[in-house]
């Protein structure tokens, strides 16, 4: 496990820095993005040059955390190995090279020292500096904490990315993460001028329709496993093609995994370059699908992770599902060593 989130020392990076560069995870989602914009805001107002690099384009919906349009894709809006260093990287929202792929240019080669801002269970060696929280919910709400002990102003504008991060990675408050304190800075977050209704329309109400149109693709590919405990969604990248929608579309897809009753672990596969499959996973309490991630070398959270595998897409779903049937085993091995004696 991580040492104590070291608050203090990332706001003294970030503060000596006089040019940062942001970057994230493959397929940005608002956690990221929203927490990014509220930490370039505060950075922008103190002077200082910053920058935002991603690896992958970010879903139209989330144009409104970039509302100057100053974010940058690598490799289509600028060449990383051209990149003049800047004098702190900071990567949010993830802390393994997997999930930044592409970005090594950037973050391990462009003689930047790097600050890595966290709430992951899992992680790689990748930064010379860490704020690693992984009791956090979203990575908004190590943002909010280190915004407010370096006394920064909680705007209107810093309050609407906030809260859009902590509504995206708790889907909306729904997860068994929430609890009374993620809920008081929600409160917070409103007193301070975040619209959740706005926020809302925009997230979930703007879809185009090709991503509409691949969800209920998506959907008519759910096909049981494991008794019905796990469900599988399987994405072509003919499908893709078919409807001209990209790998950004596919956020919160697998939640369609998790409708179904009795389901216990659902499974997205998604197809990618080459064998490549971007396989993702999410669960219901006891089971840990953590374990199952890591096996790819993948990470993330005890209910939610991901990974790459490589193979064919019968291949992969064989070789996720033996590792799911292990650890819903486990699962009920536990849960019966705890029940009360008769």
């Amino acid at each position: 496990m991580a040492a104590d989130p070291d608050y203090a020392g990332a706001i003294r990076e970030l503060s000596r820095a006089r040019s940062v560069v942001f970057t994230t995870h493959v397929k940005p989602d608002g956690d990221a993005l929203g927490s990014i914009a509220a930490l370039r805001r505060w950075l922008i107002g103190q002077g200082k040059k910053v920058g935002t690099i991603v690896p992958t384009p970010p879903a139209t919906k989330y144009a409104f955390l970039d509302p100057d349009g100053a974010m940058q894709v690598a490799g289509r809006d600028v060449d990383l190995r051209s990149l003049p260093p800047p004098d702190l990287v900071c990567v949010v929202d993830t802390g393994t090279w997997l999930q930044l792929a592409g970005m090594e240019p950037l973050v391990a080669h462009s003689g930047a020292p790097v600050l890595l801002i966290d709430h992951h269970q899992t992680w790689d060696a990748l930064a010379d500096f860490q704020l690693i929280d992984p009791g956090a919910v979203a990575a908004a709400v190590m943002v909010h904490r280190l915004l407010a002990e370096a006394g920064a102003e909680i705007d209107p504008t810093t309050a609407m990315y906030l809260f859009t991060g902590l509504a995206v990675d708790t889907d909306w408050f729904r997860l068994p993460t929430v609890d009374a304190a993620t809920l008081r800075l929600a409160a917070s977050l409103v007193e301070a001028g975040a619209r959740p209704a706005e926020i809302y329309d925009r997230l979930y109400m703007s879809d185009d329709l090709a991503r509409a149109q691949l969800r209920g693709r998506a959907i008519e590919t759910l096909h049981p496993a494991l008794d019905g405990r796990a469900m599988v969604m399987r994405l072509t990248q003919g499908l893709f093609r078919e409807l001209g929608a990209d790998i950004g579309d596919t956020e919160n897809l697998i939640n369609e995994c998790m409708r179904i009753r009795g389901v216990q672990v659902g499974l997205m596969l998604v197809e990618a370059e080459g064998d490549e499959v971007r396989v993702s996973l999410r669960s219901r309490p006891p089971v840990d699908i953590l374990r199952v991630a890591k096996q790819f070398g993948g990470g993330g959270h005890h209910r939610a992770a991901g990974a790459t595998a490589h193979g064919s897409l019968d291949a992969v779903e064989a070789e996720v599902l033996a590792l799911v049937a292990e650890a819903l085993a486990d699962a009920d091995a536990g849960s019966a060593s705890q029940s009360p004696c008769p």
